[in-house]
């Protein structure tokens, strides 16, 4: 059975291109030990959700966007947050998850996006399922985190992973389609390594 856990990242920085509503930046680094809590440190691996990729690559219809199951809330779902949108891009990124959230037009996700402006909401938090042998304790206690599954992402006030993992922008729906072209490139790039 897998256990289900919440992590925050930092940082909103916003941009005014297009209409706004997609949310983009880093929702974990990778390789960087960081205290959870008096008894949890943890670190995620670079790969740790690739096999989530992988498989909403594959699943998606010619010409469409992959469906990666993964939502965007204010504040976590579970924690009485709203949810306000959904992840349009995934893609494992030098500095760890790299993810753009597309926030839908209502006013839960209108204020949302005025509060990430305001600096208000200025950081992300994960909430994700440890899977099955998909984590290690290393000699020094550091839990490393090497296959996940990611399921939600939520604009948060305080983050758990500090500024380390970054929003680094709000895009236009016609960059959405852009990054959604990179990522069916990139899926197929995937599939032809593959064989």
């Amino acid at each position: 059975m897998s256990e289900t856990l919440y992590r925050s990242a930092a940082g909103l920085e916003l941009r005014s291109s297009g209409d706004g509503r997609t949310i983009e930046g880093i929702a974990v680094p990778y390789g960087v030990p960081q205290m959870i809590d008096e008894h949890l440190t943890e670190m995620f691996e670079a790969g740790a959700f690739a096999d989530q990729l992988m498989t909403a690559h594959r699943a998606a219809a010619p010409g469409r966007p992959p469906n990666y199951r993964v939502h965007l809330s204010r504040e976590h779902h579970k924690l009485g947050g709203a949810v306000i949108g959904k992840a349009v891009e995934l893609r494992e990124d030098a500095s760890g998850l790299y993810t753009a959230l597309r926030v839908a037009k209502t006013p839960a996700g209108d204020e949302a996006l005025e509060l990430a402006r305001e600096g208000v909401l200025d950081e992300l938090s994960v909430g994700f399922r440890a899977l099955p042998g998909g984590s290690r304790r290393r000699g020094d206690g550091i839990v490393v985190r090497h296959r996940a599954g990611l399921f939600e992402v939520a604009l948060v006030m305080q983050g758990a992973y500090g500024r380390e993992a970054v929003v680094t922008g709000v895009r236009s729906a016609a960059e959405d389609a852009d990054a959604q072209a990179r990522a069916r490139a990139d899926a197929h790039a995937l599939d032809l390594a593959l064989l």
